[in-house]
């Protein structure tokens, strides 16, 4: 069939979707917003000596180990900061009021001016596990960057900003911007991939390019205030509740030394009004409850869920400009969750992540079977009722049902057993037939967590 010889021609643009990589387009002139709730941006006067970005970006390129007890000087504003926020975020850590989560005011964007959501627990490029926060897709990329507001969903402190100007392949790209907002002591939102902040905001990155060339003192702004645009491709959005741990998470402290958030994250819609939760709904392409999307799913004693290649520092990795490599994921897909997907970080990351089908499913496989094979399958998003449809091209509408198209094509197998409870030993085989498969090669990876 015609589809079915297009594989590999629509999968790499739908990565192309997935991933946001920029329309290339100009970018029209941002003038000040005269209908913001502040037209001056206060800055936090008193914070902690080294910078949150710089803080940030320690953790982020592997030079910082172990954070706790390093900053004496950090003064919590009350008992209620998480040792985790003090040893990392002093801005948040000093200057936050209460605790607990609150309800927001209003969508990060225009309810309007967003075509769809895409949920929590995608799998695509750099992101080998369940990925922790959702998509916000603009009405129109074709308009170009800078395009629609996007605004504080409550009061808020800026506790970390930073700008990225390098894509996953260290190669030079157009300025974006990673927003995180402190709520409460322990209650946080993260907005990523703006393509421009409001010119006061960007005056007061400019200070220190966010705690990169000296002390950043963090920014306060008010519920609905208008902090930047976003344009030509998705907006990340992701809400963190300090006060909950999820359960399907083995070994937390495997993401702690580079993203301590993860194991916090939690369900935005339900703190939105009731209106405002109900258009999000709408606009959201997973019908699977949570309605949101789920990331945790380690169960002991099978192969489901996270796993890190043994000596590489669990999901902080060792090569920081591919840190993902030693990542491995088996977990339902974000939109079908009866299939089964396996995220696999020492591949290409264009083509890194299949519907696996086998024998056993994930939550079958113990440590007294024998090693299980599983069939590899390229896929990607669809309605099924409508299997012609370009939905990320085309106008969205409320009534699609969304799910999985899987591709005919066999491109391979991977070999895994579970060799200890927390322990699986895993080989990937491309381009090779089931019965050429006669046991691991030196090439297999361990895995724990």
């Amino acid at each position: 069939m015609e589809r079915e010889s297009s594989v590999n021609k629509l999968y790499p643009f739908l990565s192309f979707v997935l991933l946001t990589v920029f329309i290339a387009c100009s970018s029209p002139d941002v003038a000040d917003d005269e209908s913001s709730p502040t037209s001056t941006i206060p800055v936090v006067e008193d914070s902690a000596k080294q910078s949150d970005g710089e803080r940030s970006r320690k953790e982020t390129d592997g030079s910082s180990g172990d954070r706790s007890g390093r900053y004496p000087e950090v003064k919590p504003a009350n008992e209620f900061v998480p040792q985790k926020v003090i040893d990392r975020y002093p801005v948040w850590a000093e200057n936050c009021t209460g605790s607990g989560p609150v309800m927001f005011t209003n969508s990060p964007m225009r309810i309007e001016d967003i075509k769809n959501l895409t949920p929590y627990g995608q799998v695509v490029g750099g992101h080998v596990t369940p990925i922790d926060h959702m998509y916000f897709e603009p009405k129109d990329r074709s308009l170009g960057r800078d395009v629609y507001e996007v605004r504080a969903i409550q009061d808020a402190i800026i506790f970390d900003l930073s700008s990225r100007d390098f894509n996953e392949a260290n190669e030079k790209k157009l300025r974006e911007f990673r927003v995180d907002m402190a709520h409460t002591c322990t209650f946080s939102s993260y907005l990523d991939l703006l393509t421009s902040l409001t010119p006061e905001l960007e005056k007061e990155w400019a200070k220190s390019e966010g705690g990169r060339a000296g002390p950043w003192k963090g920014v306060s702004v008010k519920a609905g205030q208008l902090i930047g645009y976003i344009g030509a491709q998705t907006l990340d959005f992701g809400v963190y509740d300090y006060g909950i741990e999820l359960p399907g998470f083995i070994n937390p402290s495997a993401y702690e030394k580079r993203e301590p958030w993860k194991i916090h994250t939690v369900d935005p819609f339900q703190y939105f009004p009731t209106e405002i939760r109900e258009a999000l709904l709408k606009k959201m392409i997973r019908d699977a409850e949570p309605r949101a999307g789920k990331i945790d799913y380690d169960v002991d004693g099978t192969i489901s869920g996270n796993w890190f290649q043994q000596g590489t520092d669990w999901y902080n990795g060792i090569d920081q400009r591919k840190y993902w490599d030693g990542h491995l994921s088996v977990a339902p897909h974000e939109i079908d969750p009866t299939l089964w997907r396996i995220g696999v970080g020492s591949l290409d990351t264009e083509d890194n992540n299949f519907i696996i089908f086998g024998d056993q499913t994930p939550l079958e496989v113990n440590v007294n079977l024998e090693p299980v094979t599983y069939e590899l399958r390229r896929y990607w998003v669809n309605i099924p009722a409508k299997p012609d449809k370009r939905w990320w091209q085309e106008p969205y509408d409320e009534t699609d049902v969304y799910g999985v198209y899987i591709a005919p094509e066999t491109v391979g197998y991977v070999l895994i057993a579970l060799e200890d409870e927390r322990l699986l030993r895993a080989e990937v085989f491309l381009g090779k037939a089931k019965e050429e498969i006669l046991g691991f090669t030196s090439d297999a990876r361990l895995y724990e967590r």
